[in-house]
């Protein structure tokens, strides 16, 4: 290995890595060791590799590689591209060019070593492949060696030497990357000769005529100083977010948790008397959705959300049809249940939930509008970054408020290879909000909690840095009566003591000096509006909010007493006279519900038919002279007529005769089982266990051993995972590799080849005997070796 300082002159660059020498690596580790990389990678786990030299060809690849760099914070990630771009693994000279120290360094290095993308022998190829062909935006090392005299000085000092040069422009502009310029053809760059000259720049042109400037590594490192990155590599400080007071989080914290119930509370109510129905395509359609967030007084986001979660509480189901999201038998007790049962619910489904409903009403990739409870607002990393913001939040000190863009660079650090969709940070810290889950952009006392439990994991979530090998015996993690137990438990120590006084004027305006008894808050909640909510409730009643009370079933003497229970003054006479003159107009207009019309031409017939004692449970009621209504399906009515000998028949609604007919049921259908929308299938990747891990080593060291000891031979790949490594390998290092290739009709054919590209599922190759080019499908490789 090379400690040459970087841009003092070429440093020795490490052997490239084959998977072989991966392999080997492997295969000396101990089992302990190789247990916990697979612990750690489980991607390498399903399926199970026959030898360690298939596991080598996984571990290597860039696919898994990319997978394990998802999971490695900014500075681990940037030691791993140091040791590529630098070609080196010593600590001191990667510590010199990253702004760290060789201690910390090292202890980077000892994860990549465990996680085996950096070996002895320098980085895996699928690391190089993931860092694409400039890290660090440095170019290729250059053709010909350069000594230490011929490199330039660092840019700051040739800036000084001779500021208005254009071969300084020249440099500046391709010091910190990228480091190709391209020139269109017919025109000329003024230095460029010069620096091409001194052999600073490397010159080249393409099929179209114009000329590519490409900037060495080794100048580019001494431009830079030796380093590979302008600053320290730090995470986003605290120090300036503002502190937040417990009482100010837990008041706003409190009253969300509490609005967010009575709005689930008002969907439930809403979509009991008519449900979501859904489109043909899945999902709930437009109309509904506004229907919805009129009823609940929001904007169709707020409304969509407040529908996504009652989904993920377990709140809704499909009809007996399904063709309509109705309460499910669940919704019932939890509307009988406190406030901190009801809001706990929420919480949970919320946190384990892959929803995205800040995507509703946007478009997908397909151009289709994204329905509420719809498949198109699945996403499998919206618990994952859920969970994520939580266990950030939580590791503050107590009452720092966040904003959106400072949980974004934080998570970005934390896990710079894990893309976050724009406007995600925004949206989720925003339902969190809405939850109670922080107050102010701090995180609540019920928050914190839910952010430490273990029975809230991310639907698929596969983080590796959150999982060891566990024992089949070890004790179960903490139940999820116990989580929801601990986060009632968290929201009543901050609610505030509730009061059951109702302060009514006479402008027909009342006042809640605090946080409303229950019996207070329902009284209210039928037959008031809201105006203002804060330390105390303000509330109107109107005619229309008087109906609502009515229209639930309550006379206007008990709304009075009802409201009369909460004041201590007798209630104005202006409110009297509103509910009374409400009361008057109430039921002016009845509205019965029918499900079938029997049309009876003789009077007699139709009076028998009403009186008939054997048919009351059909609801009979002749509403016109031989026209008779039912509350019963048109089937059951046909065929409890004809069980007391008359001869009925169906027809139409333009009163053709129908020869068939469905019978129906003469009950309404009970509330269903609840359900969740979304992919019903969601597979999430199941960690081993120490044992499962202790035989997969050993079935790792049986097959390798047999494999040696095979006519196969050390380089020759016969699974499809291990070939695709090997041709990747071939194509980087231009080697000529042995195919035996399975035809249509069964038969083998050996072709000695170079690879020229390797795509997904294919590779195309040269045959290098009969002069052609061909694409093979990878299944079609039988064996493969390079020779």
């Amino acid at each position: 290995m090379s400690t040459q300082h970087p841009g003092a002159g070429r440093p020795e660059p490490v052997p490239g890595t084959t998977a072989e020498q991966l392999a080997a690596h492997l295969t000396a580790l101990p089992d302990r060791d190789v247990a916990a990389l697979l612990a750690a990678r489980p991607d390498l786990v399903s399926p199970p590799s026959s030898s360690f030299t298939a596991l080598a060809a996984r571990a290597g690849a860039r696919p898994s590689v990319e997978t394990a760099l998802r999971d490695l914070d900014s500075v681990t990630v940037a030691v791993a591209e140091a040791a590529v771009a630098l070609s080196s693994t010593d600590p001191v000279l990667l510590g010199h060019a990253l702004w760290l120290s060789a201690n910390d360094v090292a202890a980077r290095l000892a994860v990549l070593t465990r996680l085996a993308l950096v070996i002895q022998a320098g980085p895996v190829p699928g690391l190089v492949d993931a860092f694409g062909p400039y890290p660090f935006g440095l170019g290729p090392w250059a053709g010909g060696p350069l000594a230490d005299d011929q490199l330039p000085p660092p840019q700051t000092d040739l800036e000084q030497q001779a500021q208005d040069d254009p071969s300084i422009a020249v440099l500046k502009a391709l010091a910190w990357g990228p480091p190709v310029g391209t020139l269109g053809a017919g025109h000329r760059s003024d230095g460029a000769s010069e620096l091409v000259a001194r052999g600073w720049l490397e010159r080249s042109s393409d099929s179209a005529g114009r000329t590519r400037f490409i900037l060495p590594r080794e100048v580019g490192l001494a431009l830079r100083g030796g380093r590979l990155v302008r600053t320290p590599l730090v995470a986003p400080g605290s120090d300036d977010l503002d502190v937040l007071a417990p009482e100010a989080i837990a008041a706003e914290a409190t009253s969300h948790a509490e609005e967010v119930v009575r709005l689930t509370r008002e969907l439930l109510t809403e979509w009991g008397r008519e449900g979501g129905q859904i489109l043909r395509t899945g999902g709930v359609g437009v109309r509904a959705l506004d229907r919805t967030a009129a009823a609940l007084g929001l904007d169709r986001t707020a409304a969509a959300t407040i529908i996504e979660l009652a989904a993920a509480a377990d709140l809704l189901g499909l009809d007996e049809g399904g063709a309509a999201w109705v309460p499910a038998s669940t919704a019932s007790a939890w509307l009988e249940a406190e406030l901190p049962e009801q809001w706990a619910a929420l919480a949970v489904g919320w946190a384990a939930s892959a929803r995205t409903p800040w995507l509703v009403g946007t478009r997908s990739d397909d151009g289709v509008l994204r329905p509420v409870l719809g498949t198109d607002v699945e996403a499998a990393w919206a618990g994952r970054l859920r969970r994520r913001i939580l266990t950030l939040l939580a590791s503050l000190p107590e009452g720092t408020a966040v904003d959106a863009p400072w949980v974004r660079d934080a998570l970005t650090f934390a896990r710079p290879r894990r893309q976050i969709p724009d406007g995600a940070v925004t949206a989720v810290l925003a339902e969190a909000e809405l939850l109670g889950l922080t107050g102010g952009g701090a995180l609540s006392r019920a928050g914190g909690v839910l952010a430490s439990s273990s029975q809230v994991p991310a639907v698929g979530d596969t983080d590796a840095a959150d999982a060891a090998p566990t024992d089949e015996t070890a004790p179960p993690a903490e139940t999820n009566g116990q989580v929801l137990a601990a986060l009632e438990h968290a929201l009543a120590a901050d609610l505030p003591a509730d009061v059951g006084i109702l302060l009514v004027q006479s402008d027909l305006t009342a006042i809640v000096p605090g946080r409303p008894s229950r019996a207070l808050a329902q009284a209210l909640e039928r037959s008031s509006v809201v105006e203002s909510r804060g330390g105390a409730l303000t509330v109107r009643f109107t005619p229309e909010s008087v109906r609502r009370a009515l229209d639930a079933g309550w006379s206007a003497e008990e709304l009075v007493q009802r409201l009369s229970r909460f004041s201590p003054s007798p209630l104005p006479s202006a409110l009297r006279v509103l509910i009374d003159d409400a009361a008057r107009r109430h039921g002016a207009v009845r509205v019965r519900e029918v499900a079938s019309v029997l049309r009876v031409a003789d009077a007699a017939v139709a009076a028998g038919i009403v009186a008939d004692a054997a048919l009351k449970h059909l609801g009979l009621d002749e509403v016109a002279p031989g026209v008779i209504v039912s509350a019963a399906p048109a089937g059951v009515v046909l065929r409890e007529l004809r069980a007391t000998g008359l001869a009925p028949v169906l027809e139409d609604g333009q009163g053709r005769l129908l020869v068939s007919e469905r019978a129906g049921v003469g009950r309404r259908a009970p509330a269903p089982a609840s359900a969740r929308p979304g992919n019903e299938h969601a597979v999430s990747r199941r960690r081993p266990g120490r044992r499962e891990l202790a035989a997969l080593v050993g079935r790792l060291r049986a097959g390798e051993e047999a494999r040696r000891t095979s006519d196969g031979g050390a380089a020759a790949a016969t699974d499809p995972v291990h070939a695709l490594a090997l041709l990747r390998q071939a194509r980087a290092s231009r080697a000529r590799v042995r195919l035996r290739l399975a035809g249509p009709d069964g038969t083998q054919q050996e072709r000695t080849v170079r690879v020229l590209a390797v795509e997904p599922g294919r590779v195309r190759l040269a045959d290098l005997v009969r002069e052609t080019e061909l694409t093979v499908a990878v299944h079609r490789i039988v064996t493969l070796e390079i020779l």
